[in-house]
């Protein structure tokens, strides 16, 4: 009984710690690289929301029950950015003429020239 009121007590000062470094604009553990710098998404918000709205659909995430808003919000404290209105850029991405999936297109293409390159 004593080691599972010290594992919670352990979650709890963990969480205390990390609101506290929030709260004094020290970045996160988990979007920080090891030598200190904080993870930045590079491409797009259009791009980030091609992903987030893919990663719904395929029920990467929590088993496909976590909602378009739930990942954006997440993904927007990670990369530390607003996303603004996922909705709408959605319905432009629905849009496009041609290359509807234009970002998930190249990452496939990136990654199978990688394997690639790696193989030969």
């Amino acid at each position: 009984m004593f080691k599972l009121r010290t594992k919670h007590t352990s979650h709890y000062v963990e969480e205390l710690s990390y609101l506290r470094d929030l709260s004094n604009g020290i970045p996160s553990k988990w979007n920080t690289l090891s030598n200190g710098e904080q993870l930045g998404w590079t491409a797009s918000k259009t791009d980030l929301i091609e992903l987030i709205y893919a990663l719904q659909a395929s029920g990467a995430i929590k088993s496909g029950t976590a909602g378009i808003k739930e990942m954006a919000s997440a993904c927007e404290s990670m990369f530390d950015l607003k996303l603004g209105n996922v909705y709408r850029t959605f319905l432009e991405i629905r849009e496009r003429k041609s290359d509807q999936t234009k970002f998930i297109d190249r990452l496939k293409a990136t990654l199978l020239r990688r394997m690639q390159e790696t193989d030969g």
